[in-house]
């Protein structure tokens, strides 16, 4: 299908995925990116059909290797400048795709005793959600929490920062009650990052089952978890930075779960 005109009702359903609210509505989210698309086939993410702009479509060996990964022929074809309009990113490569969301199943959840796990709670920002969902990938954890969610998972920013890596983690999204009781309730250990412990990250003992729990950058975690949670220091050395960003603090709490796990 071709569309060229902004008036173009499925156009319009595009433009709305661009939305948390029509996200929510229309239960799609946009997947942009030949990487990112691409690697959300290899995890199975049903796609329902893929957006090319005019110079990607003419791009043969592109579109023919993406039309043969998706096993299908539904595809819509923009102008250039309508596919802009539709794209998060400055230099678009061209080609998007509409999938189907999912909702996290907790009866799918299988806490493994000895498991790295990553929690995170208020993160605000899609770029560092994305970002932690990146460095959690990267460490191989085991599942990903998030807390008292503000930004949306389907998130166009989120997809592109975590670089595909929201398709192949298993990801749950509950209230921080929910989700401290349930953990509470499990064998693993929770630790959280806090400028007020006493013991750095890399003294705690991160090689059984275990949590890193992360808050947000304004505020940090909630008191429950710190009531809960062991407290651990990222120690700052520098004359003014007091903290670090939520994707560093998981990213260098992560490594040190695997450095000590390495034996």
């Amino acid at each position: 299908m071709i569309i060229s005109s902004r008036v173009n009702p499925k156009y319009k359903h595009l433009l709305q995925l661009s939305s948390s609210h029509g996200r929510k509505r229309q239960s799609e989210f946009l997947i942009e990116g030949f990487r990112e698309l691409t690697r959300a086939i290899s995890a199975g993410v049903q796609i329902e059909y893929a957006v090319f702009s005019q110079t990607f479509f003419q791009q043969s060996k592109a579109r023919e290797a993406l039309v043969s990964l998706l096993n299908q022929d539904a595809t819509i074809v923009l102008p250039d400048s309508l596919f802009a309009r539709l794209s998060q990113r400055e230099h678009p490569d061209g080609v998007l795709g509409v999938a189907k969301k999912w909702d996290c199943d907790f009866s799918q959840l299988r806490l493994q005793s000895n498991g790295l796990y990553l929690l995170v709670e208020g993160v605000e920002k899609p770029g560092n959600l994305g970002a932690l969902m990146r460095s959690a990938e990267a460490t191989g954890v085991d599942g990903i929490f998030i807390a008292n969610p503000v930004v949306d998972v389907f998130n166009p920013n989120v997809i592109r920062t975590s670089q595909g890596a929201v398709f192949n983690l298993p990801i749950y999204w509950e209230s921080s009650e929910y989700l401290l009781r349930l953990l509470k309730a499990s064998s693993l250990h929770l630790f959280a990052t806090t400028p007020h412990a006493q013991q750095a990250y890399w003294d705690c003992d991160l090689k059984s089952g275990c949590v890193i729990c992360i808050g947000s950058e304004a505020y940090g975690l909630t008191q429950p978890w710190l009531q809960e949670a062991v407290p651990m220091l990222i120690p700052m050395y520098g004359n003014s930075a007091d903290s670090l960003n939520a994707g560093v603090s998981a990213t260098l709490c992560l490594y040190e779960a695997r450095r000590q796990r390495r034996a």
